[in-house]
């Protein structure tokens, strides 16, 4: 049968793309030596990196010109994604030139493009006032298995910072990661390594030179720490002389430096004036006479704002620079220095002292100590002082100088005052106090403070087939990520709830999904109620066989490998369940799961299952309660065997008999 699709997709990136004509190619000499490199391959490699360099040349007035080679070879089908380059620059202060790509067959012929085959585009849909900009290139419907796609191009960049991130390794094999510094007389570059031992440069005069070869794929595991916990890369510091007036290229010796550079941007832009004064009176008056009802009517004010990126003069600092609050407040929208400069005046305006914070958005692992710069940061979030005494909450840290600080995240619109985002919670953060500014590592919440509570109701009938209805209440980061669901389109909601059941309860309809969101209270509760024929297994009538453990649990990640070569990180959570099953008449329990209690220093669980002859049905009832945890590959063998004795309990069935 014919299949349109493929043919659809060829059409729309060769109309994307321009097309580029086969030939014998003439290779730069790099691209020559870089094809005849040869690199171990495992089962699953589907593209190996050949060649990946970047050579930074700086002029004496800071003007930096970076020439990036970059050759890959496509193993698999599944490798053609890899024949392709994405650019990203700041047009305010940078320009791509020089852009030239190749396709190599093993024969030696192909196609070379140009920067007229590539695409320009802003980096993000939501960057309605941005200049970041991506230009990009893919070579994916030319490519196929053995072909080397290589390509190179400069970006000449005018910005003010000098400092940079060199990352030499990928989820492919790696055969030469290489970056070279050419400085002016009188400068210097230092360069430290994370995740692994410090690679010493090629020094030449004033050509700096780092390299690594030889690096196997990154392994991607489930529940493993980011790529930035584990994969080696390099922080930069370019280094004008120090009697050097006005330098054109700007370092951080520490973080006090880094403190006051980022506190004065936000000084004027988070000064009330008469409109921000006004709305703060309006939206307190509504509020409770408590600091936290203060606190919280103008956190969800902010959170309110329609969030809109805006990234403008980035290479010259623009990119940590917020808008006005005034401005904020009238145009109804903003990104997330925007709304933290708002929510700060509004705070300023109560007479509530506050501080911006820079954070690291998506991963918590990417911040580290040992390089004060706020290229580590790409998010802004906010921190509340807390003089009272009587308030509690997980996200208060004491800090040494500037005392109780409440960390809330006026972006995140899943999740309220008093809690933040998994990935937040553990990350090194940057208060900007002037003096006073510095990272404050963020704590973790507790597991019952994130939790899912489960009741499930259901009938089992004598043909296997099972009714019921399910209620599910969770607070925390676990009520955030639902309410996060249920926020989808209405289809996809119910499509997500219907695979669910559908894990385990096959073939099962749905005829009711109910959610209520208490959003301010931390709450999200669902309710389901199902049928599915076939559930219980029927022998010749005689004996029902079923599950008591009805359905999954939907986070559950499964670690079934024999070995593991990075740590596992486990989130802080809870979980409990009573299911109420009853059984057909005439039907008598043969056969109940036995106890299974099982603790560890990460986490303990127990699930229990008992028979009520009065009332006819089965009780089944499990816990799980996981600890903020960082484990070791070495001990891995113990989080295994966990999750498989969870595994294998909620596998287990009940038995029953045809009463005689």
């Amino acid at each position: 049968m014919f299949n349109k699709y493929p043919l659809l997709l060829a059409c729309a990136m060769f109309a994307l793309f321009p097309c580029a004509h086969a030939a014998k190619l003439k290779l730069p000499p790099w691209l020559a030596e870089a094809s005849q490199r040869q690199v171990p391959l495992e089962k699953d490699t589907a593209a190996v990196v050949l060649h990946d360099e970047e050579i930074c040349e700086v002029s004496s007035s800071g003007r930096m010109t970076t020439a990036t080679r970059r050759a890959v070879r496509v193993v698999t089908r599944d490798g053609r994604s890899s024949a392709s380059v994405i650019i990203r620059y700041d047009s305010s202060t940078d320009r791509v030139t020089g852009f030239k790509a190749w396709l190599v067959r093993p024969d030696g012929e192909g196609k070379t493009y140009t920067k007229n085959h590539t695409v320009d585009i802003a980096t993000s849909s939501a960057a309605v006032y941005a200049e970041s900009r991506e230009v990009r290139f893919s070579a994916y419907t030319d490519a196929f298995e053995d072909c080397v796609f290589a390509c190179e191009y400069t970006v000449e960049d005018k910005g003010v910072f000098g400092q940079n991130i060199w990352s030499f390794h990928t989820t492919q094999p790696v055969a030469l990661s290489r970056v070279t510094y050419k400085i002016p007389k009188g400068w210097s570059v230092v360069a430290s390594m994370i995740n692994h031992e410090p690679v010493q440069p090629v020094v030449n005069g004033n050509t700096h030179t780092w390299e690594m070869r030889d690096l196997p794929a990154f392994k991607i595991e489930p529940l493993s720490p980011s790529s930035s916990k584990i994969a080696p890369r390099m922080n930069i510091d370019l280094i004008p002389p120090a009697d050097m007036r006005n330098p054109p290229r700007v370092t951080f010796p520490d973080w006090k430096a880094v403190s006051l550079y980022n506190s004065a941007l936000y000084v004027k832009p988070s000064t009330p004036d008469a409109t921000v004064e006004a709305k703060t009176r309006e939206l307190l008056a509504a509020a409770g006479p408590g600091l936290w009802e203060r606190i919280d009517a103008l956190a969800r004010h902010a959170q309110g704002i329609n969030y809109v990126q805006i990234a403008m003069n980035v290479g010259r600092g623009g990119g940590y620079t917020p808008r006005n609050a005034a401005e904020v407040l009238r145009t109804g929208y903003g990104d997330c220095k925007d709304k933290t400069a708002l929510l700060r005046a509004m705070f300023t305006a109560a007479g509530i002292e506050s501080y911006a914070v820079t954070a690291f958005s998506g991963d918590r692992y990417f911040v580290t100590e040992a390089w004060p710069t706020p290229m580590q940061f790409n998010h802004a979030i906010i921190a509340i002082k807390i003089d009272d005494p009587s308030i509690s909450s997980p996200m208060i840290v004491e800090h040494p100088s500037l005392g109780r600080l409440l960390f809330f995240d006026p972006t995140d619109p899943y999740t309220p005052l008093g809690d933040l985002d998994y990935n937040q919670q553990g990350s090194l953060v940057f208060v900007l106090a002037g003096e006073n500014g510095g990272l404050v590592r963020l704590p973790f919440t507790s597991p019952m403070a994130n939790h899912l509570d489960r009741t499930i109701t259901a009938q089992v009938f004598e043909s296997g087939s099972i009714g019921g209805r399910i209620v599910e209440q969770y607070t925390g980061q676990a009520a955030a990520r639902s309410r996060a669901i249920h926020r989808l389109p209405r289809v996809k909601f119910d499509e997500v709830i219907r695979g669910w059941v559908n894990d385990t309860v096959r073939a099962a309809k749905i005829s009711k999904v109910d959610a209520v969101d208490e959003q301010q209270q931390g709450r999200f509760k669902m309710t389901v109620d199902f049928a599915a024929p076939g559930y219980g297994q029927s022998m010749r009538g005689k004996l029902l066989i079923f599950k008591p453990a009805i359905v999954s649990r939907r986070d559950f990640v499964p670690l079934t490998k024999p070995e593991r070569t990075h740590p596992v990180v486990l989130e802080p959570r809870s979980y409990s369940e009573l299911s109420d099953i009853y059984i057909p008449r005439g039907f008598q329990v043969d056969e109940l799961p036995p106890l299974v209690e099982t603790a560890t220093p990460f986490g303990s669980y127990k699930a229990v299952c008992t028979y009520d002859a009065a009332t006819h049905h089965v009780k089944y009832q499990r816990t799980l309660v996981m600890n903020a945890a960082e484990i070791p590959a070495a001990d891995y063998a113990s989080v295994r065997d966990f999750f498989e004795t969870i595994r294998k309990a909620e596998q287990t069935p009940v038995v029953l008999s045809k009463e005689q």
